[in-house]
């Protein structure tokens, strides 16, 4: 392993997302960012992180010798030139882009100061491009399954599309072995679309490209898709979701509208449950920046941002622009509040860690899943610094 991934310049962008876990962790398109860059550099990645999440990853033993290490900001978009550029770095040489931001560092240095200062003048790289934040990544999720698909494409052989489905732009649809799609419409017109591994979609569903839906993940009957989606590994989905990330083992299985809305690993979301991604006056639209601490506007369209381990009750009602952190149990009369914070319980912070572990656990084991020690101690950090 010679290319070490780091978040820490970025990842308050990326919140809640990186409240528990890389950025490189992070799912757009078909694959997460880790994936994709190892696709690109031909080799395994490690991961520097901060330190409360450093633990997850296993590359200490890496950090910790002499060896010098290629080190890539992960936000930074791979690419064949950027690639070239970063494996051309002499020893303590990085690389930045036009405007300075940090893409890269070749050194025997393992602190993240002396990784991002670099002991030449820098090499520039202009064409450089990155992920800006979040709300980015869903901008972006079209461009990144359309290039995810073409290497789908090169490196693999889609297994035939049964008759029983009624399909348009065939040749632009992909099916990995052990996936079932039976009785179902699939239009590849606008976009590609992927079905992973021992992954289902039962009878009835309506899915319009582009989209991604990841390895043992589900479809239930008369789901209607539109693109841009991306749905991790091992989730569950019903009703209605347009232009929408679900990153992994998460939970969207009845009906109610998910729009324009990223959501991280281990979520629910009961019967019923929709969000509003427009309001009523078509008008700019307000979010919660928990990096900054700030309220930024975004534009207007946008539904939320769910953390990792969060789970809404049946019928909620989640507002245009919606922030919402790790670990919360949200229920609540009307629209729900704009920001929900970390271990929100209802409406209110203050879900005792002892019940956040209990309740993750009898999650996780409906999928075969157990909450590591690891996790937990994320978790327990987070809760602490939230309290």
């Amino acid at each position: 392993m010679r290319y070490i991934l780091v978040d820490t310049p970025d990842r308050a962008n990326f919140f809640p997302f990186t409240l528990t876990r890389s950025l490189a962790e992070c799912r757009v398109g078909i694959f997460t960012i880790q994936q994709r860059w190892e696709q690109n550099l031909g080799d395994k990645t490690g991961v520097l992180t901060e330190a409360y999440l450093q633990n997850l990853y296993s590359n200490l033993e890496y950090m910790n010798g002499d060896e010098a290490l290629y080190f890539i900001n992960a936000s930074c978009i791979p690419e064949p030139g950027v690639v070239e550029q970063i494996n051309q770095l002499k020893l303590g040489e990085k690389l930045i882009s036009k405007t300075g931001k940090w893409i890269a560092t070749y050194s025997q240095h393992k602190s993240i100061a002396k990784i991002l200062m670099g002991e030449l003048p820098p090499v520039n790289y202009t064409p450089a491009s990155f992920i800006i934040n979040a709300v980015h990544l869903l901008q972006l999720n079209k461009e990144f399954i359309v290039r995810d698909f073409k290497w789908v494409q090169k490196n693999g052989k889609s297994e035939s599309i049964d008759s029983s489905n009624k399909v348009v732009n065939a040749e632009q649809i992909f099916i990995e072995p052990g996936a079932i799609v039976t009785c179902s419409n699939l239009n590849a017109s606008d976009g590609p679309i992927y079905i992973g591994k021992e992954a289902v979609v039962m009878e009835g569903v309506s899915i319009r490209g582009s989209f991604v839906l990841g390895a043992k993940a589900v479809v239930k009957m008369n789901t209607s898709i539109y693109g841009s989606t991306s749905i991790g590994p091992n989730c569950l989905i019903g009703g209605e979701i347009k232009n929408s990330i679900i990153m992994g083992y998460s939970n969207k299985g009845h009906e109610g509208y998910m729009g324009d809305s990223i959501v991280g690993h281990w979520c629910n979301f009961g019967a019923g449950t929709c969000n509003s991604n427009i309001k009523n006056s078509a008008g700019d639209i307000q979010m919660w920046n928990e990096g900054k601490q700030i309220w930024e506007t975004i534009g207007q369209k946008m539904g939320f941002l769910v953390g990792d381990y969060t789970r809404f009750a049946i019928h909620s009602s989640i507002n245009t622009g919606t922030y919402v952190g790790v670990g919360a149990n949200v229920f609540g009369n009307g629209l729900l509040p704009k920001n929900i914070p970390n271990f929100t319980w209802g409406i209110t912070p203050g879900y005792r860690l002892e019940e956040v572990f209990e309740d993750i656990n009898n999650w996780q084991k409906l999928k075969g899943f157990m909450l590591s020690e690891a996790d937990k101690q994320v978790l327990k950090h987070l809760h602490h610094i939230s309290a």
